[in-house]
Formats: structure tokens, sequence, C-alpha cells
């Protein structure tokens, strides 16, 4: 967990549900909104280390390649637990869409808000990065660096993370031959996307694309498929699925959405 705001970060534990905020102390003696520099501790669903603020405008996507949104309550996520070690949760973007409840520490106590991951840190010692409101929300002693804590949690019941429902999103570019999709709204990280034909004879998945980040990749086969309707199922990592179906060339539309059904 961290010290008191202004100091350097003490030995990390594993942190679960309101663990993470409790793990803080009550107050900042400190000047909070300037804490000391400190590299992320990261747990599987959890880290603690500086959280700071880059935009109050709406979510332009970054990283995570949304486009343009009406999102007011996200953040970036770190890269690296060190400089150039890649061990921090953004994870070639396969982060991008999952909730995160965010704790600051300020002379008020500790503060939380929810955000949706849109983009990756560009900080070296960033460990989340706030942008639309949610930098206000909880930085009570003006923007700035704040020792703090986070945990992944769902977006269910939380409006304010997202610019509508959950949708399967055709890349601009797609076409017969090349295709790449994302999910938008999603409750949370999407863990997979699997396809099948109508009597589940024939199915695969859509591999992860990394080019750009927080892409699948639509197979060639599935593409150039004869079959009239596709099933396409969307996994997410809180266990969850939801499910359209499409006809092969609707996944080689570009600049489309198609609504998710939960399941």
């Amino acid at each position: 967990m961290l010290g008191a705001c202004g100091t350097g970060p003490t030995q990390s534990r594993p942190q679960t549900g309101s663990d993470a905020a409790s793990s803080l102390p009550n107050t900042c003696p400190g000047i909070c909104n300037a804490a000391t520099p400190s590299y992320p501790q990261v747990q599987t669903d959890s880290g603690d280390g500086n959280v700071t603020m880059y935009d109050t405008a709406p979510s332009s996507g970054g990283a995570c390649n949304y486009g343009t949104t009406n999102i007011l309550y996200y953040a970036a996520m770190s890269v690296n637990v060190q400089p150039g070690d890649g061990k921090g949760q953004w994870r070639n973007g396969r982060i991008c869409g999952q909730c995160v409840e965010v704790t600051a520490l300020t002379s008020q106590g500790p503060q939380s808000v929810i955000v949706r991951i849109m983009d990756k840190c560009p900080d070296s010692y960033c460990g989340i990065d706030l942008g639309g409101l949610a930098p206000a929300a909880i930085m009570l002693d003006g923007f700035g660096r704040y020792d703090g804590t986070w945990r992944f949690v769902s977006c269910a019941g939380h409006p304010e993370v997202s610019d509508g429902p959950p949708s399967l999103f055709v890349f601009a570019g797609s076409n017969a031959f090349w295709s790449r999709v994302q999910v938008r709204n999603p409750p949370s990280a999407v863990d997979s996307i699997e396809w099948r034909d109508a009597t589940g004879t024939v199915r695969g998945s859509f591999p992860y694309a990394d080019d750009p980040e927080n892409a699948y990749e639509v197979p060639a086969e599935v593409l150039q498929s004869g079959v009239a309707l596709l099933q396409i199922t969307v996994h997410y990592t809180d266990d969850s699925s939801a499910t359209v179906q499409l006809a092969p060339g609707q996944l080689a539309a570009p600049s489309t959405s198609y609504p998710l059904v939960g399941s």
C-alpha cells in the first residue's frame, strides 16, 4: 500500500473489493496533489500508485481507438510497471473497456470515482490517468498527482461511463479481404470473440489483432463464407457474454455498428 501523500510507496499487498480504498490512510498530511512520483504496483484486478489527470474534455478514444465519444468518466492505464518492461495493466490494449474504481488520497480522506479505460498512460510514473469529469470528482485539493489505489469493477449500473449500449463496431477500411472489429461500451474488458454457423458445425474465433490495439481480426474464411448468417459471441472477463447474428458481408462493412444482446 501507499504511505502518506507526498511520501514513497511502502510494500504492496493484494487488494480486492473495498480493500483497495481501505489500504490508504484516513487523511493526507502533506500536499496531496503533489505526491512523490512512484512506479505503479499491480495485482490481477487492482493496483496502487500515482493517480493523475490529463484532460477534462470527453474521451476521443485514445489508444483504445474508440474514436470521438461523449464519455466523460474515463482514464488511461499504465503500460509499464517500470519504464519499458510492458508489465503494466494495459497489455497491448486488452484492458480497453474495463471499468475501474479509482481512489485518491485527499486532505478530506480517500475519494473514489468509477471510470472506463479508454487510453494508455504516457507518463512513466502513471498508475492511472483520469480524464473528463473524473479528476474534479476526486481531486479535492486541485488537479495534480495523488497517491491512490484502483480496482477493476463492472460497468453495470454506471451509465456515466458509456455513450450507448454495447455494440460490435467494424473498423474503417474493412473489406471482404481484411476486417477488424472491436466492442464498444462493454460491461467489462473483452476476453474473446467466437463465431459459428447456424448449425454450430463450423466455428472459430477472432484472433486479437494488436495492430491496431483493441481490435480483433475477422478471418478471411469468415468474410468470404457462403453461409447466410453467423452467430458472433463476445465473452467478457467477468464471465458474461453477448451475441449478435450477422451476415459475413456485414463484418466487412466499414464504420458500421451492431447492437450486442447480453445472455
